[in-house]
C-alpha cells in the first residue's frame, strides 16, 4: 500500500515540486534509522495512530518515498522535454501532457521505482514493529522472530520468501514493460 501511495507523490514531486527541497526527501537515507523511527513513533503516539494500519502505512511512506524518487530522478532529468512541449502546444494541459505523453514514455523507470519501493517496504522491520505496535505480521517481522528460535528450516523458508517477494516485483515490472512495449516501438 505504501508503494502505491508513494508513486503519485513521487511523480508529482518530480514534476512540480521545488528542487531546492529535494534534500529533505533524502533525510531518511542519511540519518540513522533508530532515531528516525523513534521520532515517527513519538508522532504516532501523540496522534494516537500507533498500532493502526494507517500509522503503519505512514511509517513506511517515509522510507519508501526517498528510494522511489532516487530511482526516478535520473530518467526524469534525462527526459526530452520537447515531447511535453509539443503536447502542450497541441492543447494538452500540463497534467494531460504528463498523463498522456511523459509518464507512458517513462513506464520502464516508473515500474522499476514501484519494484524498488516494494522491496524497501518488504524489508522494513523497525518501522513495522514500532508503528504497528506488534499487531501486524509481515515477512520481515516473522523472519526476525524466527531467527531467535531454533527451527532453522522454517527460518530458511521465511528468508527465501523475503527474497522471493522483491524478486517477484522486479520480474513483474520487467514483464509489464515487455508487454507494454510489444505495440509501442519506443518502449522496447
Amino acid at each position: 500500500a505504501a508503494t502505491l501511495l508513494c508513486l503519485p507523490v513521487a511523480l508529482v514531486w518530480l514534476e512540480w515540486g521545488p528542487p531546492r527541497y529535494n534534500a529533505v526527501l533524502y533525510v531518511p537515507l542519511i540519518i540513522p534509522a533508530l532515531p528516525l523511527v523513534a521520532a515517527q513513533y513519538a508522532a504516532l503516539l501523540r496522534l494516537q495512530g500507533d498500532g493502526t494500519a494507517l500509522g503503519l502505512v505512514w511509517s513506511h511512506l517515509l522510507w519508501v518515498l526517498p528510494y522511489m524518487v532516487l530511482t526516478l530522478v535520473g530518467p526524469y532529468r534525462a527526459f526530452d522535454h520537447r515531447f511535453t512541449t509539443t503536447a502542450r502546444a497541441l492543447g494538452l494541459s500540463p497534467l494531460g501532457a504528463c498523463w498522456r505523453v511523459k509518464w507512458p514514455m517513462l513506464l520502464k523507470p516508473i515500474l522499476a521505482a514501484l519494484a524498488v519501493g516494494f522491496a524497501v517496504s518488504v524489508a522494513q522491520y523497525l518501522p513495522t514493529l514500532f508503528a504497528g505496535g506488534g499487531r501486524f505480521v509481515t515477512v520481515t517481522t516473522e523472519a526476525v522472530a524466527l531467527s531467535a528460535g531454533g527451527n532453522r528450516r522454517v527460518l530458511a523458508v521465511q528468508a527465501l520468501l523475503q527474497i522471493a517477494l522483491p524478486l517477484l516485483a522486479f520480474g513483474l515490472a520487467a514483464l509489464l514493460v515487455q508487454w507494454a512495449g510489444r505495440h509501442r516501438k519506443g518502449l522496447r
